[in-house]
């Protein structure tokens, strides 16, 4: 498996781990805060953590934007093919939410790229030179 293959495998596990941990489908455990402050913030301090974690990925993680995009597209379909066939959901928001998820998790991992190549490490790893 080439260098470039195993990098979208690894972000497409990463996302979809993010998305599942953030808003685990049937599970969401954000009900109890949306009562306190509002659904509005709720899922404006979600899309945050989610910018945070991809800020995070982003800027440790030596991979490019592209197999972080390529990565969570491949995660988005596939957590929505689960979502559609295990559980019984009573609309369509889901695709929403996750991809709105995934857009703020690719945001973060954009902003940590490009603060990544400023610090100096303008090469993303799948660009390098093998040293094998």
């Amino acid at each position: 498996m080439s260098r470039r293959s195993t990098g979208i495998l690894v972000c497409g596990l990463l996302a979809f781990v993010v998305g599942y941990a953030l808003w685990p489908p049937g599970h969401v455990y954000w009900e109890g805060v949306a009562r306190v402050i509002g659904e509005p913030l709720t899922l404006a301090l979600v899309g945050l953590l989610a910018v945070s974690v991809g800020l995070v990925a982003g800027t440790l993680l030596e991979f490019s934007i592209a197999e972080f995009v390529a990565g969570g597209v491949i995660a988005y379909a596939a957590g929505m093919a689960l979502i559609e066939s295990v559980l019984t959901t009573d609309s369509p928001v889901h695709f929403l939410l996750y991809g709105a998820l995934l857009v703020c998790f690719t945001l973060g991992v954009a902003i940590g790229a490009f603060r990544r190549r400023g610090s100096g490490d303008r090469t993303p790893r799948s660009e390098r030179p093998s040293t094998e």
